[in-house]
């Protein structure tokens, strides 16, 4: 185990997050035009409730098992480490169950009379058992996150895609023609079969780590009584799940709230589910990309940072939020400035039959690296035990934002562009709030240059480059697939080139990660 450290694991996650959400990416824009903008929509208003669960039953426990068993390996507390694992899953297990019957059980209460939508019913159904696998692959996840083992979440996550793309796929076409009902649910089953087929790939997994535990650490330090360990447990999953729970609140009020209010400001109950699919549907996902980076940095710096505070090593708690938040710019930023540029041109060639999706992409990605960091920052303070910080400012976040999203969304020249800048300035306001409390515990020095100064300059000169290009490409009426991907990866190496000439210190870091020097 003496190789996993927090920037490999990263690293690995990372590269196996591209390959899981461009598999995803690229399946959710067939499945968008498979089930058109109402059918997206009701697809949306499916997934808040299955998100939310998944929520309560896993963050707070998977965060508490990377946690507790990453100061104890830290600690070479084998004996422990086992034990928080068993302990940990009884309690899910036992949460797992429970909530899953409520669901499978009120399935339609919540269709007709929380989701007004009777057509949602069928897919509730589908997903309401598959939450205790759900539930059980977590434990998994938290303990290999425990120990900085990212391979087996990286395996289990891509193998999770394409048995959900294959199968939703497969069944879509075989159903061709059937009610809009039926395709979403056939769009939940592929979701619960991968799931499955995920959590067998975590057993698997897990025998082969244990054999490596037993050989590498001893039994050193002192045992935990079975009933301190479920009240730390208990303790501390409450607030960070509740902390995470909140943002799966807020899919769900955007699936109670907002239909109804755009049709307050105007619009017919079709176009309103029309505009909440492109929104969230199309535009989100697609002006979000760089979360593939910030959720592995996310879930990768929890147990690293953990593991030096437990060793009171604070030089290196300081040195692993810098890499977190430094990897975040460098890679939000490019993102942010290419979603800027060619907003109209990329969702077009991507959602062809939407029309309207890339001004959402715009408004949203103006804002969005606050949200990028705030993931980060917020997973920081989780592993150095400022749980209930982070509920605290989570709260006034999702009151800012249903705020604005009931308000802002009714009125007619503003519907859903002024809920996008409700939750900008949410997001904003959450991630100062979140900062000031990690520098005041940690000492922490904000390196402007290296997180800001220099990545925006890149990409802002990278941004004219592939805005240049492109208007060159149009005026000889190259395709515009080709014309796009040529202005983009030609835009990419810039960018590279810019960072390394203003001596960007992450670039040097992943180079030494690539040749397996770090």
């Amino acid at each position: 185990m003496h190789n996993r450290s927090f920037i490999r694991g990263a690293f690995i996650l990372t590269i196996a997050n591209i390959i899981d959400r461009g598999i995803g990416f690229i399946f959710r824009i067939i499945l968008s035009n498979m089930l058109g903008p109402e059918g997206t929509g009701i697809y949306q208003l499916v997934l808040p409730i299955y998100f939310v669960s998944i929520t309560f039953l896993t963050s707070g426990t998977m965060a508490v098992t990377s946690r507790f068993i990453s100061e104890e390996r830290a600690k070479g507390n084998k004996k422990n480490m086992f034990k928080i694992l068993k302990i940990t899953f009884l309690i899910v297990l036992i949460i797992a169950f429970i909530i899953s019957s409520l669901l499978f059980f009120n399935a339609k209460y919540v269709a007709e009379k929380l989701l007004h939508e009777p057509r949602a019913l069928l897919s509730i159904l589908i997903f309401a058992p598959v939450l205790i696998i759900v539930a059980s692959s977590s434990v998994f996840k938290g303990f290999f996150q425990g120990v900085i083992n990212m391979i087996p979440a990286s395996v289990s996550e891509i193998v999770e895609q394409i048995v959900r793309v294959s199968t939703t796929l497969y069944l879509i076409q075989l159903f061709t023609g059937a009610k809009l009902e039926y395709l979403v649910a056939i769009a939940i089953f592929g979701i619960s079969a991968g799931e499955i087929v995920s959590f067998l790939m975590y057993i698997l997994f897990y025998k082969r780590e244990v054999k490596i535990i037993n050989k590498e650490i001893p039994y050193d330090g002192k045992e935990w009584d079975a009933f301190s360990i479920v009240k730390t447990i208990v303790i501390t999953s409450i607030p960070i799940t509740f902390s995470k729970l909140i943002v799966n609140v807020l899919d769900l009020a955007e699936s109670l709230i907002i239909p109804s209010r755009l049709v307050v400001s105007g619009l017919t109950h079709s176009e309103a589910m029309s505009e909440f699919g492109k929104m969230l549907g199309m535009a989100v996902p697609l002006a979000y990309i760089p979360a593939v980076i910030t959720s592995s940095l996310s879930t990768t710096v929890l147990p690293a940072v953990s593991e030096a505070a437990a060793l009171k090593k604070w030089d290196t708690v300081r040195l692993r939020i810098n890499q977190a938040i430094g990897y975040t710019t460098l890679v939000a930023f490019p993102a942010i400035i290419l979603f800027l540029a060619l907003p109209e041109q990329i969702s077009q060639l991507l959602y062809p039959y939407s029309p309207g999706v890339g001004a959402f992409v715009r408004a949203i990605s103006m804002g969005s690296i606050f949200a990028f960091l705030e993931a980060v920052v917020a997973s920081i303070l989780h592993g150095l035990g400022k749980q209930n910080v982070v509920l605290k400012n989570s709260i006034i976040w999702l009151g800012v934002c249903i705020i604005g999203m009931y308000y802002l969304t009714a009125m007619p020249q503003l519907r859903l562009f002024g809920y996008i800048y409700s939750f900008i300035f949410a997001d904003a306001l959450i991630l100062m709030l979140n900062m000031f409390e990690l520098i005041k515990m940690t000492g922490l020095r904000i390196d402007y240059l290296n997180w800001f100064i220099k990545p925006i300059t890149a990409s802002t000169i990278m941004g004219i480059i592939v805005i240049i290009i492109h208007s060159k490409l149009l005026t000889v009426n190259v395709n515009m697939w080709i014309n796009i991907f040529l202005s983009i990866f030609t835009g990419i190496p810039a960018y590279l080139l810019l960072c390394i000439a203003l001596k960007l210190p992450y670039i040097e870091d992943l180079r030494k990660i690539i040749l397996l020097k770090n």
